[in-house]
């Protein structure tokens, strides 16, 4: 029988210490572990791939193949008593033991269970404690005008300041120029002025510096690299997971998308300039460049650009946004926004080209977003037109479906999930203690949890019901589609449809909610 084991650290803490994670990964070998899944990302997020994987390789797994799972504390896990129980329910259905290395509790016991809730509480008021200290220490650092912690591209930070990185980075063949880190970010401006656009931009830099873009394949399957074994811990290179850390030189070397170029150019660090409040707090989403608030004159001698090139890289940006699609009349809406997926690579497909038939309707083009920055080989065009034909025609066999299944009225029952009878367990045990603070506390923390795990379960019941009535009710008469207006064409389709594929001039597959 094995044992498996799982790593954590946040990306601040293993920026500060690059051997964090190998630390943890070697003492969980030492304890016996043959593999070790692991992840670099707060405890506070949910969906991470190295834990994802593991559960699901512990519910593919056989019974008894896996004798333990261990790690070095709870926290390790999450701060989440409803994240933490589902994974004990997996654990609990195949008859694996939960080792906490510095930690001994036994969560099939009466006082473990206790000992696991008011750890769990622990953590995640430690996290608000530590959210609030960075706000606090962020503002501070803006009133000093000192640096953040990280420095963009072209900069390193010296004594709380932003400075030019002088460092050796590329020798362009052309000419035979060789450019330091500092230098690449003022020829990533002066490319930009010369393009006129951010993807043209993305383009160039790629063909000036030799960097290969690769199509991606959406059908390849997909392999973990959140998992280490015994012999690959030395070869083994540990990075944040992209989505929520994304890469920066010189992990992720001169290759650019065109979110990460067009972040890059609006930076006011290049203009001698400090950033803050650009995120919507309640959202944790940024800003649009236009609403961030800027701290000028912190670093003027180390300036890139000066303050009117930077004006000029947004002025240009906003010109190019409001070109494309100024107007938003009702006969503009677009119908498919944010539905229509490239089948090659998963990407956004995009309007890009209009043009006005005889009867004077708009008719779009859409294109793979990706194409443009040379990540795909899809670049075939489909309109419009094409598309609303195609699509009805899925939905109106998707109608006929469904009005063949059972009647649509019928109420559905909802299975309370697993990890909630886990969580009402453990609610119901400190219900027979004597009251005091702390209990309260971890009462109130697992009510909020159980709530939020059902209205999930609730929510999504409802959600896929609504979608299936609207399929119905929408297209089981193509006629009364063509009759409708484009914005309540678009309130449907995003009521009943996840994602379009489209693969050259074919919709291929449509994605529903339900």
């Amino acid at each position: 029988m094995e044992s498996w084991g799982y790593a954590r650290v946040s990306g601040e803490e293993q920026q500060t210490d690059k051997g964090a994670l190998r630390k943890q990964i070697e003492r969980l070998r030492g304890a016996g572990c043959s593999k070790v899944y692991w992840d670099i990302q707060s405890r506070t997020t949910e969906v991470r791939e190295g834990l994802q994987q593991l559960i699901n390789d512990l519910k593919t797994s056989p019974k008894g193949k896996v004798k333990s799972l261990q790690f070095t504390r709870i926290d390790r896990i999450g701060s989440s008593s409803r994240l933490f129980y589902s994974l004990l329910e997996v654990l609990r259905s195949k008859g694996i033991k939960l080792i906490a290395l510095d930690q001994g509790v036994d969560p099939d016991s009466l006082g473990g269970e206790l000992t696991i809730d008011m750890l769990l509480a622990a953590a995640k008021f430690e996290v608000r404690m530590v959210t609030e200290r960075l706000k606090s220490e962020r503002r501070h650092r803006v009133n000093q005008g000192k640096s953040h912690r990280v420095a963009p591209l072209g900069y390193c930070i010296n004594k709380d300041k932003y400075v030019r990185d002088d460092s050796p980075c590329v020798c362009l063949l052309e000419g035979r120029r060789e450019l330091t880190v500092s230098d690449v970010a003022r020829y990533i401006f002066n490319t930009f002025f010369e393009c006129g656009s951010v993807a043209a931009t993305v383009r160039k830099l790629h063909a000036d510096f030799g960097i290969e873009t690769k199509a991606f394949d959406l059908n390849k399957p997909e392999t973990s690299s959140r998992i280490v074994n015994d012999e690959d811990l030395d070869t083994i290179v540990f990075t944040p997971n992209k989505a929520n850390h994304p890469l920066r030189y010189p992990w992720s070397g001169l290759r650019w998308s065109i979110a990460g170029l067009k972040a890059l150019l609006v930076n006011p660090v290049y203009a001698g300039g400090l950033p803050y409040d650009t995120y919507v707090q309640s959202k944790g989403k940024r800003k649009n460049f236009d609403e961030w608030k800027v701290k000028w004159g912190t670093h003027d001698d180390e300036a890139i650009i000066t303050y009117e090139e930077h004006e000029r890289v947004k002025q240009i940006i906003r010109e190019n946004r409001n070109n494309r699609w100024a107007s938003r009349e009702d006969n503009e809406v677009n119908p498919f926004s944010n539905l229509i997926k490239c089948a090659h690579c998963g990407g956004s497909m995009t309007r890009h080209a209009k043009r006005i038939n005889k009867n004077g309707e708009a008719i779009y083009y859409f294109q793979c977003r990706l194409y443009k920055a040379g990540n795909c080989s899809n670049k075939n065009m489909i309109s419009s037109k094409i598309l609303d034909i195609q699509v009805v025609d899925f939905l109106a066999k998707e109608a006929e479906r469904l009005a063949n299944l059972v009647d649509t009225d019928e109420q559905i029952s909802v299975e309370e999930p697993p990890e909630v009878k886990t969580l009402r367990a453990s609610l119901n045990t400190l219900e027979t203690l004597p009251p005091s603070s702390a209990i309260e506390q971890i009462k109130n923390d697992l009510k909020e949890q159980i709530a939020i795990a059902l209205g999930t379960t609730n929510n999504a019941a409802k959600e896929s019901l609504i979608a299936k009535e609207r399929i119905i009710q929408a297209f089981a008469n193509k006629s009364y589609w063509q009759g409708l207006k484009a914005q309540d064409k678009r309130l449907i389709l995003n009521g009943c449809v996840k994602k379009i594929f489209v693969d050259g001039h074919f919709v291929t597959a449509l994605e529903y909610r339900y």
